[in-house]
């Protein structure tokens, strides 16, 4: 592909509230449209999911922001059980469950999956019947997050 040939992506969002809720990207848009290739290049469907962390979602709060997107390796779907080095090093999974999806760490004990949060976010751990109530979609392999708040300027527009 070249930078003039287009790539279709999402343009529209699904009805009011939609971002509410963490969910895969593809469940979330109502209208697919045409852009240029060279600003998604690193994009790549064919080889992962995308996701989308709620603006209600706080369960990896401040590591994983509400509102953020994320990268889905569906290969990656068999929880890692050794310990990690740091916790940006710990392995972050999308889970389908009955009614929604989670983005957090998980831990499977006696057919229980727990959906782990961070310890700075006010959200509980969650537990479920695994993998009835509840199932790996894939890991998380990358994150598009904003930082910091934007700033409005003095003509009342926001500044990144």
């Amino acid at each position: 592909m070249t930078d003039s040939e287009t790539l279709t992506v999402p343009l529209r969002f699904r009805g009011e509230g939609a971002l509410d809720n963490t969910n895969l990207l593809s469940k979330l848009v109502a209208i697919w449209g045409d852009i240029p290739v060279g600003l998604v290049e690193r994009l790549n469907p064919q080889r992962a999911l995308y996701g989308y962390v709620g603006l209600k979602d706080f369960t990896l709060y401040p590591l994983l922001r509400p509102g953020t997107f994320v990268q889905i390796d569906v290969n990656q779907r068999k929880i890692h059980a050794g310990p990690a080095n740091t916790i940006e090093e710990r392995p972050i999974y999308f889970v389908e469950l009955r009614d929604g999806f989670a983005c957090g760490w998980c831990e499977v004990r006696t057919g229980r999956l727990l959906v782990v949060p961070h310890p700075l976010s006010p959200v509980k751990t969650r537990e479920f019947a695994h993998p009835h109530e509840a199932e790996i979609v894939g890991r998380i392999t990358a994150v598009a997050m904003r930082i910091a708040q934007m700033a409005p300027n003095p003509s009342g527009s926001a500044i990144p």
